[in-house]
């Protein structure tokens, strides 16, 4: 009985993030082309078709597939929930962008790495604290955290 449940549950949790995967693109290209209505059901059948297309694919190629972007973009992802977050007085515009700027660039080898040209780095990972965990950007993007809020002579803050 406990089997049943937990397939229920993760069935309505993937069925929930596959409604808002396909209604926040579709809407967002509704908007981007004039509140078109063709577009909105043109974009929603084809990332449908899209994610049936995929959903055919084994998980372990899926996977290997994923997890380069997710390299690449999560740490991104974070860092911009995180200085949304913040007072708009700890992150100002210049602070934002420097911080965004160093998260990509130190997020760079993480993603190389999950490509396979992790030894094309290797060197310049050494120095990089917490690069062995894949999380290399999180240091160097508090320091520019601190630093752009220290150098910032926005006197508005």
């Amino acid at each position: 009985m406990a089997g049943i449940f937990l397939r229920m549950i993760v069935s309505l949790g993937c069925f929930a993030s596959d409604v808002c995967i396909v209604t926040g693109t579709s809407d967002f290209v509704k908007s981007e082309l004039n509140g078109s209505v063709l577009a909105y059901r043109t974009t929603a059948l084809a990332v449908c078709v899209l994610g049936v297309l995929i959903g055919q694919l084994n998980v372990g190629h899926i996977i290997m597939v994923a997890v380069p972007a997710l390299m690449f973009i999560y740490p991104i992802t974070i860092v911009l929930i995180i200085l949304n977050v913040l007072p708009e007085k700890f992150a100002p515009t210049k602070v934002f962008q420097s911080v965004v700027l160093v998260t990509l660039l130190f997020s760079i080898p993480d993603f190389l790495g999950s490509i396979g040209q992790g030894n094309m780095i290797a060197p310049y990972n050494e120095w990089i604290p917490l690069s062995q965990f894949q999380m290399g950007w999180v240091l160097p993007a508090l320091v520019a955290l601190i630093v752009g809020n220290v150098v910032n002579t926005d006197k508005s803050r």
